[in-house]
């Protein structure tokens, strides 16, 4: 059963309705006034509904609501001076009015309220205590040092609740840029895979067609033909990929498209065999149940060492590929027959984005030379989770 947090609803109907809230919070601290003070006469409660009026305009003028607030406040005293009837409590709606003022309007406006407006309150309560009888000067001065420490305190909380605020906010601010950066990374490794992997692809297809055309037309044929499909394919890579990085999900909550995963990689190992170096692919163990982000990991692996191998070990080169299932683990291993891929890609950035992809998981990469190739294995950390959805 869920719960929810009834003061995160209240700050909600808050922030929905500011004016009726204001309205309801001056009409409780007026109904707290009217038994705090003393028994008032006309003039008293006009002086009690005018200054806690104020106390609805808060948010909106903080400074002219305490304005007329401690107007209100002097001109009660004043009446109580001239006529002997004691004046209204009136202080808790000025203090509620001194914190909106620090929360709302900031560090200076609030020293400057405060050099102002709590000698007043201070003096109006030296001169006019809100007693139907004679006050005792003890009791002046304890009732004059009251006010004045808890219009301080007002002022200071809501100068505490203002900086927390800011802090908040700013953190946020951080972790969104965070994010940002984090999101472009993330883009770029993606960019670089598929630009990378389908441009090795178009180069080695281009060079084979180049030597075919003069000694057989029919390959150079089908290898330009394969250099359209794969730029096209490129094109479509591309786009799909700024798309779903960008956007998640569609308006309605679906993928645009899934991203690649362990079922692509047959049509990874064509490509490459297309361009002109043998791939054995060996697939062991249930993969099925592999989530998606680690088979996107799992692919781009495979697809980035498979384009290094393109690249760098040379004509007529071969490459294994095993991707094998174990308990708790998915590990890949790729190894090429070529002789120099290993000295020219040791510190690439393609072997720096495998790491980070694998290591994102939990996982280990290593890459370094093979016998008279290059060998790179990656064991990333995996949970089924089909067999997890059997077990709920």
């Amino acid at each position: 059963m869920r719960t929810t947090d009834p003061l995160r609803r209240l700050r909600a109907v808050d922030r929905r309705h500011p004016l009726w809230c204001d309205g309801a919070l001056a009409a409780l601290v007026a109904a707290v006034s009217l038994q705090a003070g003393p028994r008032l006469g006309p003039g008293g409660l006009v002086v009690l509904v005018a200054v806690h009026a104020a106390v609805v305009v808060r948010r909106r003028r903080p400074l002219a609501a305490l304005a007329a607030a401690v107007a209100g406040v002097v001109l009660a005293a004043v009446g109580a001076l001239v006529t002997g009837t004691p004046p209204p409590w009136t202080y808790l709606a000025t203090w509620v009015l001194l914190y909106t003022v620090a929360l709302h309007d900031g560090r200076r406006r609030a020293v400057v309220t405060t050099v102002a407006a709590v000698p007043v309150l201070a003096a109006v309560a030296l001169l006019a205590p809100p007693s139907a009888g004679p006050v005792a000067p003890g009791e002046r001065l304890t009732l004059v040092v009251a006010v004045a420490g808890t219009s301080s305190a007002a002022l200071l909380l809501g100068l505490q609740v203002r900086a927390r605020r800011q802090r908040v906010a700013a953190e946020q601010s951080q972790i969104a840029h965070a994010a940002a950066v984090a999101e472009r990374a993330r883009i770029a490794h993606e960019m670089h895979d598929v630009i990378g992997h389908n441009l090795s692809l178009v180069a080695s297809l281009a060079a084979g067609g180049g030597v075919a055309v003069r000694t057989s037309p029919d390959d150079a044929v089908r290898a330009f033909a394969a250099i359209s499909e794969v730029s096209r394919e490129s094109v479509r890579e591309v786009r799909r990929v700024l798309r779903v990085l960008r956007h998640d999900a569609s308006d309605d909550g679906a993928p645009l498209r899934p991203q690649p995963g362990l079922d692509d990689l047959p049509a990874l190992a064509e490509s490459v065999r297309a361009a002109g170096t043998d791939v054995t692919l060996r697939r062991s163990g249930d993969l099925r149940g592999l989530d998606a982000g680690r088979q996107l990991v799992v692919y781009r692996v495979v697809q980035e060492s498979l384009t290094n191998a393109l690249r760098h070990a040379g004509p007529h080169a071969r490459a294994l590929v095993s991707v094998v299932r174990e308990p708790g683990a998915v590990v890949v291993t790729v190894t090429d027959t070529g002789g120099g891929a290993g000295v020219v890609n040791a510190a690439g950035h393609g072997i720096a984005g495998m790491r980070e992809r694998v290591e994102a998981y939990g996982g280990e990469l290593d890459a370094g030379p093979a016998g008279d190739g290059w060998r790179v294995r990656a064991r990333v950390p995996a949970r089924d989770v089909a067999a997890e959805g059997r077990h709920r």
